[in-house]
């Protein structure tokens, strides 16, 4: 015996076209096990530190966090070079490094400054960046800061 359908009624269709999917979006979130994520917000991977900081006040074998309003950055230190990652930042505005001759990163002719990333340019490969230690210098720094001008 063949086995024979029977057309949907305008009714059913009328159910199966237009409320099933009002229902299915009308219905809690927790019905389907969805977690909300946020992009825009990273949790503390690392020590946060004031910005400017001072170097010899910063904990050892840690990674640091910076966090600005233009920009959030993981970086590590170990004593001479940083490396570092940047999480995210306002594409609109740069990102700038400076060596500090002053522990107070009061502004000097002495101070090491180093470009990050420019506006609407990506900064590197992955928002992976290194500063290496001017080792040509004949003195040292003894502060640290990551700022965006305006």
């Amino acid at each position: 015996m063949p086995n024979k359908t029977r057309p949907l009624l305008p009714i059913q269709a009328l159910l199966i076209i237009y409320l099933l999917p009002i229902l299915l979006n009308v219905s809690p979130a927790y019905l389907w096990a969805l977690e909300k994520v946020s992009l825009k917000t990273y949790p503390n991977k690392g020590v946060i530190v004031p910005n400017p900081m001072e170097i010899a006040k910063l904990p050892t074998r840690k990674t640091y966090q910076v966090n600005h309003e233009a920009f959030n950055l993981l970086f590590f230190f170990n004593d001479k070079d940083i490396f570092g990652f940047i999480l995210k930042r306002n594409k609109r505005r740069p990102i700038h490094f400076r060596w500090c001759f002053f522990r107070t990163c009061e502004e000097s002719r002495h101070d090491y400054k180093k470009v990050l990333a420019e506006p609407s340019n990506p900064p590197f490969a992955d928002g992976f960046f290194t500063i290496p230690y001017p080792l040509y210098l004949p003195y040292g720094f003894q502060g640290i800061e990551f700022h965006s001008p305006d």
